[in-house]
């Protein structure tokens, strides 16, 4: 569960925050997997509605890959082995006729060797660890770019293949504590096979570009629980389309214009039916330089989304009609810092839950954000402040006593308030130092849960701690020859957080520290010696409860120490 601004979703299949991969919308399972050949990751904060539409009320993660459209061939590898984790990666790109036509790849196999020990004399040989993980995970990409054209067609495939034994979700608190199951009969196993198909074709005017992307995304995923042994299965095809056309001017101002198109069919033995969500939408913003080093921006986008449900011979639809605005007023009180003042709007679609098949209405958030950018000694000390308010109406929870159950409904209204302060210092060439902070409230203005008789008004919301803060510090102590060593400290503080509305289940406060020393040699080869949350932290990932009898709670271990090497190449 992803929170942002005291923001997140209890609904794996509709969350809070928006994830690309070059410009394709991922499901939200992808928030775990392994990213491979990432040039870069852009974390936008707060509801993006405007621009990324549905699904970005907390944010958006957007993750660039590596161009392949070089005449030069470029290789990457790196491995790691770790008391946790084992994982290898191979990437490559060539051109297959210089200025033309370009080819590349990536390949990936992860392992996470488990943290809860199985006792079982029935284990069978099998590994002495119950929650496993194995996934491989790989892509090809084919890109017709003619030098000096403009143009430009990309393809590419991508294959995720998960085989998961997550017995840590099932955890009652002896097991948790212990660390240690007695599993007689029973492996709790996912398999998860997806499959993503996207092509990208763009035309570069100058200042103008116009681009389109299709993608298609089909996914199939097998659970195995103790009461099915047989397996639940969901099937998931998406398919989307988006054209945007975006122009820069010679006197700072900018516009954006896009159509998009989503339609995503989801079967799941759960919810005994199909269920079908098409989302169309129309947008534009741009910025207009003002007087006295002012600007404005102004944005908007109107969705529509139709929600479908099928299931033994009945049909029923649900159809939302979403506005969201953005305005935004900047301030240039010098060339090194920004000052604004920004108002937007998010949302979380609506209409048939995928767990339960309910029907619920669309979550709408409205962000109110004050924030500065500024650089100081040549860009050396680098700060960003903001203050924010967001205000969410129609807050969508499940309600019940865990299991089957449960079910999603709408619970009222929330409000986030904060400030977040990113310091970053580069006092020397060797040293290089950056703190992050937030501090805030996120709480129920007004939810009464009907199901328990109880007014949960003025608590706190899930996975939300009012304070956090992160500390790094990367410093090159030493160089000989063409070898540079590095140390790298980091450290993450939480403060107390709850995983329910009653606030009845918490995870205490709690640090983690992680260590590194690494090497890099003749610019393409790297060596890291590193030990992650050093102190051996044992805190929760979630907990729930099962009915309403406390022995039955189930609780979800995160990870523990994990130390070990890693070595890469690139050429």
């Amino acid at each position: 569960t992803t929170s942002i601004r005291g923001i997140s979703s209890p609904d794996a299949y509709n969350p809070s925050i928006g994830i690309y991969v070059d410009g394709v919308p991922q499901s939200s399972a992808f928030l775990t997997q392994e990213l491979l050949n990432v040039e870069r990751i852009e974390l936008l904060r707060g509801p993006q509605g405007t621009i990324w539409g549905q699904n970005a009320q907390a944010g958006v993660l957007n993750i660039i890959t590596n161009p392949i459209t070089s005449n030069t061939p470029r290789l990457s590898a790196s491995t790691q082995i770790a008391n946790l984790s084992k994982n290898t990666m191979l990437s490559a790109s060539t051109p297959l006729v210089a200025d033309w036509l370009y080819a590349g790849g990536s390949l990936s196999y992860n392992r996470f060797s488990g943290q809860i020990k199985n006792i079982s004399e029935s284990n069978n040989g099998r590994d002495q660890k119950s929650d496993t993980s194995d996934s491989i995970l790989g892509n090809i990409a084919l890109s017709f770019a003619p030098k000096d054209s403009g143009f430009l067609a990309l393809f590419k495939y991508s294959s995720d293949d998960l085989i998961d034994h997550h017995t840590g979700f099932f955890l009652n608190k002896h097991e948790f504590d212990t660390l240690v199951v007695d599993e007689k009969h029973f492996f709790p196993l996912v398999k998860r096979g997806v499959s993503t198909y996207a092509l990208k074709l763009s035309y570069d005017f100058g200042k103008s570009n116009l681009s389109n992307v299709t993608s298609f995304q089909q996914s199939h995923t097998q659970k195995y629980v103790e009461f099915a042994p047989k397996g639940i299965s969901e099937d998931t095809k998406t398919t989307t389309n988006e054209l945007r056309f975006n122009t820069q001017y010679n006197n700072g101002a900018y516009s954006i214009f896009g159509l998009y198109y989503q339609n995503l069919n989801f079967y799941g033995a759960q919810t005994g039916g199909r269920i079908n969500k098409q989302d169309i939408s129309i947008y534009g913003e741009g910025k207009i330089p003002l007087w006295w080093d002012f600007d404005f921006t102004l944005g908007a986008r109107y969705a529509y989304d139709l929600s479908q449900r099928e299931s033994k011979n009945k049909k029923d639809s649900f159809q939302t009609n979403v506005f969201t605005p953005k305005i935004a007023l900047g301030y240039d009180a010098s060339e090194d810092i920004r000052l604004y003042l920004l108002y937007t709007l998010g949302y979380k679609p609506g209409g048939f839950d995928f767990f339960s098949g309910n029907k619920i209405r669309a979550e709408n958030t409205q962000n109110v954000e004050l924030g500065m950018h500024s650089g100081f000694w040549g860009n050396k000390i680098s700060l960003d402040a903001s203050l924010y308010y967001i205000y969410i109406t129609d807050k969508q929870v499940y309600v019940g006593d865990g299991g089957f159950g449960t079910s999603l409904k709408n619970a009222g209204t929330t409000d986030s308030k904060g400030i977040e302060l990113s310091l970053a210092l580069l006092p020397l060439e060797s040293l290089k130092m950056s703190l992050g902070m937030t501090y805030g409230q996120s709480r129920y203005v007004k939810y009464f849960d009907s199901h328990h008789n109880k007014d949960y008004s003025g608590n706190a919301l899930s996975f939300a701690p009012d304070f956090t803060i992160n500390a790094n510090l990367d410093w090159r102590f030493l160089h000989i020859d063409k070898a540079d060593f590095f140390f790298n400290i980091n450290t993450n503080f939480y403060s107390q957080s709850f995983f329910d509305e009653g606030n009845t289940f918490a995870q205490k406060p709690y640090a983690l520290l992680d260590l590194a020393l690494r090497i890099e040699a003749s610019n393409n080869i790297s060596l890291n010696l590193f030990v992650n949350n050093a102190f051996n932290q044992k805190y929760l990932n979630t907990a729930f409860p099962i009915g309403m009898d406390a022995s039955s709670n189930r609780y979800m271990l995160d990870y523990l120490r994990n130390f070990g090497l890693s070595l890469s190449y690139k050429y």
